[in-house]
Formats: structure tokens, C-alpha cells, sequence
């Protein structure tokens, strides 16, 4: 499956490959937001509203891959990178559902593991402020 960021080829710019639970993190349904509710000391339970649910923003975890086959096109497709996180918006395209753009806010890299300067791993925390919202 070929993954696009920000409108650029992740595998062809940066040799950025996603993991399964990265996907999987993507497509995992957004949580609602709670309903408004009211507990009358005159009435038994609660009143629930239930029309006109709303969903919440999510924040998500993906972890990737970035590879290079020597030491400098490492560097290059590193400081590319970061430079493109520092852009602060991550918009998500994944080949098999090109209607759908997860349009995502930088926070972090909570974890950044590097082996022989040619693979690294990223585990980045990004926040999708409107679900609902993923079409160009």
C-alpha cells in the first residue's frame, strides 16, 4: 500500500514505511462526544439527548519506518522529514481509500530509534481535530 504525507510519495522522498497498527490506527473509528444529560432529583434516572451526536477528536500513535541504503541519503531524508513535521499539519492519503485524507496536527515524537544510520524508527503522536473532516 503506498502512503502519501502532505501530497509526497512517504516511501519515494523519505523511505518512510508504515506498520500494520499504524493503519490500523488510522481507520479505527473516531469516540463520540458525550451526550448532554441531566439527573433531575425530581425523576427517576437521567434524561439522555441523544439527537444530533457529535464525534470528538482523536489522538493517535503511528509508528513507521524510515530507511536509506547509506549513511548520507539517510541524513537527507531525515532532516527533510523533520522538516516537514515542523510544517505542523500532516495530511494522511493511504492508496486504497484515495478519497480520504486524515488531516492531522503534529504534537510529538514520543519514541526515535536509530540503527547504523540507514533505519530508523518513529512513533509519532498526532492529534485529528475534526473526524469528520477528510476530504479535500
Amino acid at each position: 500500500m503506498r502512503i502519501t504525507i502532505n501530497n509526497q510519495d512517504a516511501k519515494l522522498n523519505w523511505g518512510i514505511v508504515f506498520d500494520s497498527s499504524s493503519i490500523s490506527a488510522l481507520m479505527t473509528p473516531a469516540p463520540m462526544k458525550d451526550f448532554i444529560e441531566n439527573a433531575s432529583r425530581l425523576e427517576h434516572g437521567k434524561r439522555v439527548i441523544t439527537t444530533n451526536p457529535k464525534v470528538e477528536s482523536r489522538t493517535l500513535s503511528l509508528s513507521f519506518s524510515l530507511y536509506a541504503n547509506d549513511e548520507e541519503t539517510f541524513f537527507e531524508r531525515y532532516d527533510s522529514f523533520c522538516a516537514e513535521l515542523e510544517k505542523g499539519t500532516v495530511n494522511i492519503m493511504l492508496s486504497n481509500r484515495p478519497t480520504i485524507v486524515y488531516k492531522l496536527i503534529y504534537k510529538s515524537c514520543k519514541q526515535f530509534t536509530q540503527y547504523n544510520n540507514r533505519l530508523a524508527k518513529f512513533i509519532l503522536n498526532l492529534e485529528e481535530p475534526n473526524p469528520k473532516d477528510r476530504s479535500w
